[in-house]
C-alpha cells in the first residue's frame, strides 16, 4: 500500500512539474510574440498579445499605453528598418491566475547597411484573460 501511495505522489509531482513547464514556455513564448507584433510594426499582434484595456509600458522614464505604443511604432513603419529580438531569460514565475517574466532584451535594428544594436533589462506581468495569457505591464530599461 505504502508503494502504490509512493508511486501516486511521483505521478502528481511529475504530472505537475510537466504542467509548470509548459506554462512557462507558454509565458515565455507570449513575451517573444509581443515583440515579434513590434518588430513587424502590426497593431494587431500587439493587440493580440496584450490585455484589452489596461496595458501598461514603462520605457525609460516614460509612461505609455498600448496606443501610444502604436502611434509610436507606425511613425517609423516605411522606413524599412529591420529589427530582430534576441532573449535570454531570467526568471519566469506564475501564481493563479498571475505570472511575471524577466529577461534580457537584445534587438539588432538594420536599414540597408546601417547597424543598431540595442539591449534592454526587461520585466513583464502576464493575467489570463478568457484563459489565455496577455500582458499587462511591462517594464523596460536601456541598457548603457
Amino acid at each position: 500500500m505504502k508503494r502504490i501511495i509512493n508511486v501516486i505522489a511521483l505521478i502528481v509531482l511529475i504530472s505537475s512539474q510537466v504542467f509548470a513547464q509548459k506554462n512557462k514556455n507558454n509565458i515565455e513564448a507570449l513575451v517573444v510574440g509581443f515583440f515579434n507584433g513590434l518588430s513587424l510594426i502590426n497593431a494587431d499582434t500587439l493587440k493580440h498579445y496584450s490585455t484589452s484595456s489596461d496595458f501598461l509600458l514603462l520605457e525609460d522614464g516614460h509612461v505609455w499605453n498600448l496606443d501610444t505604443l502604436i502611434q509610436k511604432t507606425t511613425s517609423s513603419k516605411n522606413l524599412n528598418i529591420i529589427r530582430t529580438n534576441k532573449f535570454n531569460f531570467i526568471r519566469t514565475e506564475q501564481y493563479k491566475n498571475m505570472a511575471w517574466v524577466s529577461y534580457y532584451n537584445t534587438a539588432d535594428f538594420r536599414l540597408n547597411e546601417k547597424q543598431q544594436i540595442i539591449k534592454w533589462l526587461e520585466s513583464a506581468v502576464l493575467l489570463k484573460e478568457n484563459g489565455r495569457w496577455k500582458i499587462k505591464l511591462l517594464h523596460s530599461t536601456r541598457m548603457k
